[in-house]
């Protein structure tokens, strides 16, 4: 059992009896010094045979002692060791007490009075050393002390004259005044072990819980990284088969169905590139591209786009007209004002939103208000956390995932802008967020997006498809036929190599899974069929359904582009031939 588990005595205990093993060699030494100089100052006045024999005596106890030191190592290994030690040390510092007592008390009796003076020196200077010697533990203390000092203040008292009268009640009085004295210091020690004791328990404690969180945190992201896979791969499959079905010629009925089923898929996509979108910022694997532009493109996108979110709760969206130039990422500017307007439309039952710009210290301070039911301050932490929501306890889709703010919180911290928040219950609230400040004429003219090659331009294009799950792998092969491409898949690196074999034609693009089947992974399967062909220049894709941020890094290392499932068929349709573009 680690010292740090025992329960607070012991470990006070156990200290107590470290500091005093330290202390016992220095007060050894100090003791046998001390015998010397008495040795040279009595010389003349006592017997030398008494000397001899006081010296032998203190020699060998002195031994006795320093073995009982050596004891001490032997003695760690329980409470009970260290309590007889304690104990062994306390008989052996009281004897030694004696052996300087009953002398000094004999001699005092038998010299002159200048060597009367010199052992009452000698008794304050050596009594002195043992107060901060043993004051750590009492009873050591008053085993030495008691008998050093009484013995021979009595000697003095029953010598006749005021003058030794006097030095026996002075002798007393200090006696006394010492040992209140070193009450104090033993109480004032013990109490700092205590402090510290308590403390590094407190330490250990936090140092626990904070492992332990860190652990739970680690479990929910790997157990969200885990269910999103299994998840997505048949969303991905359904989203395939949808959009083979969208290709095919259906009656109205049919196709307002298929509609229906597309929309309810697009809603679980929805949730999915939200944990995505966490995942992604998790991993550091979003790359920031900041550059100079002007907010009232924007503002006006963001108008336009949720205007009919806005009226569909009747509610008044409003955007003030700015003529702010700011310096980011428009992309995850874009995300996080998207993520702020969405949270203030659903949480706002009447009134309105109002999107505005305001100029403050050489920045812009970018605000969305509302008028719904506001936030009280004890909440107003939490709800940048995940899946954290108020008033939603029915956890209604409708109402959102709980993922919006925490994915502002992060976007803001990547990249270095502040995000506030001000809220009154029943008044509203008030986000922000602060982003540097440009003059105008710093705004940088984006580059015209290149024109994306029509749908036609897959036809009688022959494409490998990698996918260990055979719903998803037969989905994505009938929606690339249904737009007219050669499709060869395999569930496997060498399934596909197999394929490859028995063709004699380059594939004009690769799509595979990310993650397979035997801890094998897309991208060796794509450095595979590279290296079949002698040539790195065929385009491939990344398809994934895995969120683990370490994941999403090794990924984000090769060039390629990935996509997360489930995929979008249209999205798919336009990134693919702009690939072949």
């Amino acid at each position: 059992m680690s010292a740090s588990r025992l329960p607070l005595a012991e470990q006070i205990q156990a200290e107590q009896a470290a500091i005093l093993r330290r202390n016992l060699p220095f007060s050894l030494c100090g003791a046998l010094l001390t015998v010397g100089l008495v040795w040279a100052a009595l010389r003349d006045a006592v017997p030398a045979g008494q000397l001899l024999a006081w010296f032998l005596a203190q020699a060998a106890w002195t031994l006795v002692r320093a073995w009982g030191v050596t004891r001490y190592r032997r003695a760690t290994g329980s409470a009970a060791g260290l309590a007889r030690w304690r104990r062994a040390a306390i008989a052996t510092t009281g004897v030694a007490g004696l052996l300087w007592g009953i002398p000094f008390a004999y001699w005092m009796l038998h010299v002159d009075l200048p060597h009367q003076m010199f052992l009452i020196v000698a008794l304050l200077t050596l009594g002195t050393g043992a107060i901060y010697a043993y004051c750590i533990d009492l009873p050591l203390l008053y085993a030495f002390e008691l008998p050093y000092f009484s013995l021979p203040f009595v000697a003095i008292l029953t010598i006749p004259g005021t003058m030794h009268t006097v030095l026996a009640l002075a002798a007393a009085l200090y006696l006394a005044v010492t040992l209140v004295f070193a009450q104090r210091m033993s109480r004032t020690q013990i109490d700092s072990l205590r402090l510290r004791f308590e403390n590094l328990s407190l330490v250990e404690s936090l140092q626990r819980e904070k492992d332990a969180a860190e652990r739970s945190d680690l479990a929910k992201s790997r157990f969200l990284a885990a269910a999103s896979h299994d998840l997505r791969q048949p969303v991905h499959a359904l989203s395939l088969f949808i959009g083979v079905l969208k290709e095919q010629p259906l009656p109205d009925e049919s196709r307002r169905l298929v509609d229906s089923v597309g929309r309810a898929a697009s809603a679980l996509g929805t949730l999915f590139e939200a944990l995505l979108n966490i995942s992604r910022l998790d991993a550091g694997v979003v790359r920031v591209n900041r550059r100079t532009f002007a907010l009232a493109a924007l503002f006006d996108q963001l108008l336009l786009e949720f205007t009919p979110q806005a009226d569909a709760k009747s509610l008044v969206l409003r955007v003030r007209p700015t003529r702010a130039v700011v310096y980011t990422d428009p992309a995850l500017l874009d995300r996080i004002l998207r993520n702020l307007v969405d949270n203030a439309i659903r949480n706002t039952p009447r009134g309105g939103v109002l999107l505005a710009c305001r100029p403050r210290r050489g920045a812009w301070r970018i605000e969305v208000w509302d008028t719904g039911a506001g936030i009280p301050a004890s909440e107003q932490d939490k709800v940048f956390w995940e899946f954290h929501q108020l008033n939603n306890p029915e956890r209604d889709r409708g109402k959102g995932l709980g993922l919006g703010l925490a994915i502002v919180r992060r976007t803001a911290k990547l990249l270095g802008h502040t995000v506030g928040l001000r809220s009154r219950p029943g008044r509203g609230s008030v986000f922000a967020i602060t982003v540097p400040r440009m003059a105008e004429r710093h705004v940088d003219q984006p580059a015209a997006a290149p024109a994306h090659r029509a749908a036609g331009a897959l036809r009688g294009r022959l494409v490998f498809v990698i996918d260990d799950d055979t719903e998803n792998r037969h989905g994505l092969q009938l929606l690339l036929e249904a737009w007219g491409c050669r499709v060869v898949a395999g569930a496997s690196g060498r399934e596909i190599l197999l394929a490859a074999a028995q063709r004699n034609e380059r594939p004009d693009l690769i799509i595979s899974d990310y993650r397979l089947r035997n801890h094998e992974t897309g991208i060796e399967v794509i450095d595979a069929l590279h290296e079949e062909y002698n040539d790195e220049s065929i385009p491939a894709m990344l398809v994934s359904g895995d969120t683990d941020p370490q994941r999403l890094a090794e990924a984000a290392a090769r060039t390629w582009p990935l996509m997360h499932k489930p995929v979008e068929p249209a999205e798919l349709r336009e990134a693919l031939a702009r690939m072949l573009g």
